[in-house]
């Protein structure tokens, strides 16, 4: 018995005659071989799985202390003015340990809060 692989071979390489009638019967053996080989994939694929979620990660995680370098990017000032204000008492509340200068999140939050302006009418 031949395959169905063979059979479209044999038809696609069948030497063609003048009349239309067997080269239309051809094509469409063909296909529908074609079509049925197409629905048959068709029915074997599944749905691929749903890749797993993970919790979404902050970018960069919350910090609750800040260096002198990361609160003058965040005002977009100098090192040396929150260097200046602190020997001079101005500026936000910060910590010193172990010789290095520290600003809790909360203290910079509500400075920024207090240095609010609000227009006066």
């Amino acid at each position: 018995m031949k395959s169905p692989r063979t059979d479209i071979k044999a038809q696609a390489h069948r030497p063609t005659n003048s009349t239309a009638t067997p080269r239309s019967e051809s094509t469409r053996d063909v296909l529908d071989v074609l079509e049925n080989g197409i629905a048959k994939t068709g029915a074997k694929e599944t749905e691929p799985e749903p890749l797993p979620r993970f919790a979404e990660v902050p970018a960069e995680p919350r910090r609750e202390l800040l260096t002198e370098k990361m609160l003058a990017d965040r005002w977009v000032c100098s090192v040396a003015r929150l260097q200046r204000w602190r020997t001079v008492g101005e500026g936000p509340p910060y910590l010193k340990i172990v010789g290095k200068v520290l600003y809790r999140t909360k203290d910079i939050e509500a400075y920024e809060e207090a240095s609010l302006v609000r227009k006066v009418f």
